[in-house]
């Protein structure tokens, strides 16, 4: 299992919209509108890079409004906690 984060920007389209059309996908477990450089966080799981390869070329960097795409992919992950209410 890959675990990999995607900063995106957008051009010429309203964020929100995009965050709904990406958070469709499957593969896509989180999407976030952020402040600052980029636009959007997106946290994928998938099977191997294959995969993270696919859904970047064929979904996400597809979608109407998308500017660019940055990969992050995690080398180490030591606690899984998205509940926010704990911070």
């Amino acid at each position: 299992m890959v675990l990999a984060y995607i900063l995106l920007t957008t051009c010429g389209a309203d964020v929100s919209e995009v965050a709904k059309e990406i958070i469709d996908i499957e593969e896509v477990s989180n999407a976030h509108i952020i402040y600052g450089q980029y636009d959007i966080i997106v946290r994928v799981k998938v099977k191997n890079l294959d995969h993270l390869r696919d859904i970047n070329l064929n979904k996400i960097s597809k979608i109407k409004g998308i500017d660019t795409t940055t990969t992050l992919i995690v080398a180490d992950q030591t606690k899984e906690d998205d509940n926010v209410a704990n911070l």
